[in-house]
């Protein structure tokens, strides 16, 4: 609870001073705290190597007073408008039920995510996770989390690094172990960045009401992919934290554009704040701003018709010239966006999931809100279609439902429709229906609300009528009056309470699916409990400065993250040089060839770990040289746990 905790407080306290410093009053200044604070932590682990300072608490701290600061004297020079919350509708405390509905959402979304893991050092036995464990380890040891360093570890060029460089800052501040901090940091940004963000897009396009708080806080909770997914799938750490900010994002950038019923602060504050939670989302992981771009288009377009409607009912010189440029605008920020989802994404040969169902479950998966397997959630489903129902008729908001259908269409593609378009489409996503599943409860949360305040007004109007009818003075005599009224009130946030209390049902089962990949039994793909114990003990068994190699889809690639030894491939897609290759495919053998024995020695490989050939990824080729070892004239056997796991000393080089 104190690593948890401490991930909470630095995920909200630099964001909540920047919103503060802005005047953002009352609880929007919480909501947008976690997208303003991973905006801000990642904007400095970007820049901090440049300015020679370390990844290190005191700096960063400093540093997110440095950017309050700056954005204090913004607001004091631009900030003639400010973020203003309107009259809730109905009675007040709208404040109370969001600090009250934030905290229930939070234990009970941080119960399922701890269920999941089982234990607070449990590690997910899949394959990212030997980057993400040995990633923070490195953060931590070079005092520096810039995506370049985080690169430069396996040897590309960038890798996205603001979650890596919150859990390497929570590890400074409490000293745990790398699986703890990992779990802990995940289970604050699971349970508070992201309800606190779907409440405030939720205000953004539903209105300032207790009700929508309500359902949006239990929405939230209730998803089955999302965020349960993204520590079971992968995992996909660096996606929680950027799928968790994303709806703040969206909201701010909807505000930002003047739609919805947030009321626009000045222009440069309007945008300065999309534009750091944006860089949160991006810093966090790009595909998420990709992401971010796509489902803002809709609102964009709708704002261009607007413009276009009412330039054209002018008529003058003037407004013809003023549409031809917002027209020119419109088509390059087009071009630009196809540009940019055509070219920021993975290389070709590393996106190759495939379509995991046919169109038409697909589509039922869509109509019912159990995407990939899942169980259904038919409340979300039914809210979900009175909400776009609501807004089309309405004529309100109808850019909303562009957004779902966005969302919507990049998870047919990658689920169902094998097709050429769907490399264009889901490309920056690898094809991956999993990643854009955790995408859905974004677009899916706004409508589904909007539909149940709908249906609990109408439901409400229907009690009035009846209220004032022969039938409920027969049955409840007494003139009509407050008390009739409230009880009329109440039932119908009896029934809707009702109604919604099944919608976490489905996140039990998702919880009980994740928790397969964090047991660690004799089987378990990464670590076996008797290699852990092993790798534990390397601190003994090891000396200081020397590297180990093996394996890495076996596990031993994380004695760097669970010991802290160097291993010469600290992931299992590590680009390395000639001279690891030479030692994966020879070392079991070093005494009889030369070269291995001199890659040995420029790598300083000391020992050898062997966990035999069960992996996450089945027996890669061309490390034969540290599989099936046996004591001979290059290895002495150094310590053993079990029948599995062992560790042997290089005795042929040195």
């Amino acid at each position: 609870m104190p690593v948890i905790l401490t991930a909470v407080l630095l995920i909200l306290l630099p964001g909540l001073a920047t919103s503060i410093a802005i005047r953002v009053p009352g609880i929007l200044a919480l909501l947008i705290a976690p997208a303003f604070s991973v905006g801000t932590i990642g904007f400095l682990a970007l820049v901090f190597p440049f300015v020679g300072l370390s990844w290190t608490p005191v700096p960063v701290l400093v540093g997110c007073a440095v950017v309050s600061v700056i954005a204090f004297f913004i607001s004091k020079l631009w900030g003639s408008r400010r973020f203003h919350i309107p009259e809730p509708r109905g009675a007040g405390h709208l404040t109370a039920v969001v600090g009250i509905g934030s905290a229930v959402a939070a234990v009970v979304i941080g119960a399922q995510m701890a269920t999941a893991m089982i234990h607070p050092d449990s590690i997910s036995q899949t394959y990212d996770n030997v980057f993400h464990l040995n990633a923070v380890r490195w953060a931590m040891e070079s005092q520096n989390a810039s995506p370049l360093n985080l690169g430069a570890f396996t040897g590309i060029s960038a890798y996205p690094a603001a979650w890596h460089g919150i859990v390497a800052l929570v590890g400074e501040l409490t000293g745990a172990s790398i699986p703890v901090l990992v779990n802990a940091t995940s289970i604050a940004i699971g349970a508070v960045a992201w309800p606190l963000g779907t409440l405030f897009l939720v205000f953004a396009v539903a209105g300032y009401r207790r009700a929508a708080a309500v359902i949006a806080l239990v929405f939230s909770a209730g998803f089955a992919t999302f965020p349960i997914l993204m520590i079971d799938w992968g995992v996909l750490y660096p996606n929680l934290l950027s799928i968790s900010v994303l709806p703040a994002a969206l909201g701010l950038a909807f505000t930002a554009l003047g739609l919805g019923f947030h009321e626009r602060p000045a222009a440069p504050i309007a945008w300065l704040s999309a534009a750091l939670a944006a860089a949160g989302v991006t810093l966090a992981h790009p595909s998420t701003l990709m992401a971010l771009l796509a489902f803002t288009l809709p609102g964009v377009l709708g704002l261009y018709y607007c413009k276009m409607r009412d330039l054209r009912a002018i008529g003058s010189t003037h407004a013809k010239r003023n549409a031809l440029v917002i027209s020119g605008a419109l088509v390059v920020g087009l071009l630009a966006l196809t540009a940019l989802w055509y070219f920021l994404r993975p290389p070709a040969d590393s996106a190759n999931w495939r379509v995991v169902e046919t169109p038409a479950q697909a589509l039922g998966e869509l109509m019912l809100n159990s995407f990939l397997g899942r169980p259904t959630q038919e409340v979300v489903s039914i809210c979900l279609i009175a909400g776009l129902a609501h807004l089309w008729i309405s004529k309100s908001r109808r850019w909303l439902i562009g957004t779902y259908f966005i969302g919507a269409g990049l998870f047919f593609f990658a689920a169902g429709y094998d097709a050429s378009i769907r490399q264009f489409i889901t490309g920056v996503w690898y094809y991956d229906s999993y990643r854009l599943a955790a995408l859905l409860p974004v677009v899916v949360i706004g409508p589904a609300v909007i539909g149940a305040l709908f249906l609990m007004d109408w439901l409400h109007g229907k009690l009035q009528l009846l209220d004032r009818s022969n039938f409920m003075a027969t049955r409840f005599p007494g003139r009509p009056g407050p008390k009739r009224r409230r009880l009329l009130a109440g039932a119908v946030y009896v029934v809707a309470f009702v109604s919604l209390v099944p919608q976490l049902l489905p996140t039990n089962a998702a919880a009980f699916n994740a928790h397969w990949s964090y047991r660690s039994e004799e089987d378990s793909a990464l670590l076996s409990p008797q290699e852990r114990l092993l790798l534990e003990r390397l601190p003994e068994t090891t000396e200081p400065g020397t590297s180990i190699a093996g394996l890495p889809s076996s596990g031993t690639s994380l004695a760097y993250a669970l010991a802290g030894r160097t291993v010469i491939q600290p992931h299992i897609l590590t680009t390395h040089g000639s001279d690891v290759d030479v030692v994966n495919a020879g070392l079991k053998d070093a005494a009889e060839f030369p070269a291995v024995c001199e890659a040995v020695r420029k790598l300083n490989v000391h020992y050898v770990l062997d966990f035999g050939t069960r992996t996450v990824t089945g027996t890669l080729p061309g490390y034969g040289g540290v599989m099936n070892l046996e004591e001979n004239e290059s290895l002495k056997l150094v310590d053993s746990e079990g029948s599995g796991a062992r560790l042997y000393k290089v005795v042929a080089c040195w």
